[in-house]
């Protein structure tokens, strides 16, 4: 199961591979198809990801090294970096798993959650500019803050996993 928590101490080995195997797994799940629409799950989806990509560029900071790309990271407000951009989105948006089966997952956002596919710009119904000129991505927006599937989420989740395979063992 995927630990989406603030790791304050590096994963074991063990650890690490099963997050990695998880995180490919939710990469290719159904709601991140753009044929399909935007529901209550594909919004759980994309918060779970995030959650978890979140979880491992922490871990490869805890580890030694920071993952630091900028490249379409929008750098206003407190924003540095892609592990900068994912905390923020991350502490936006959260969801609450359901205690009983009677319950529903609860879904915590704060402001506005939207998503775009393909290449495009305008606003959104809730008055949000939004661009996506990429045609082959997703864009995932928590407010302002925007993510992309493939040139943030993937490439971030591929250069940390590379970083923390290559690393020893620790004991």
């Amino acid at each position: 199961m995927i630990m989406t928590y603030y790791p304050d101490a590096v994963w074991t080995k063990s650890e690490l591979t099963d997050q990695l195997v998880q995180l490919a797994h939710l990469f290719k799940s159904k709601v991140f198809n753009p044929a399909r629409p935007f529901t209550r799950q594909s919004q759980f989806g994309w918060i779970k990801l995030i959650g978890a990509v979140s979880d491992l560029v922490r871990q490869a900071s805890l580890a030694g090294r920071r993952i630091s790309f900028t490249d379409e990271v929008s750098t206003q407000q407190d924003t540095q970096d892609i592990t900068t951009l994912l905390d923020i989105m991350r502490q936006s948006a959260h969801v609450v798993g359901a205690i009983t089966p009677a319950q529903r997952s609860q879904l915590f956002v704060t402001p506005t959650l939207n998503y775009f596919s393909g290449v495009g710009s305008g606003h959104f119904a809730n008055g949000l500019f939004f661009i996506c000129p990429h045609k082959n991505e997703q864009a995932f927006f928590i407010g302002r803050n925007r993510v992309y599937l493939y040139r943030h989420l993937m490439r971030a989740y591929v250069e940390a996993g590379r970083y923390l395979t290559s690393l020893p063992a620790s004991k």
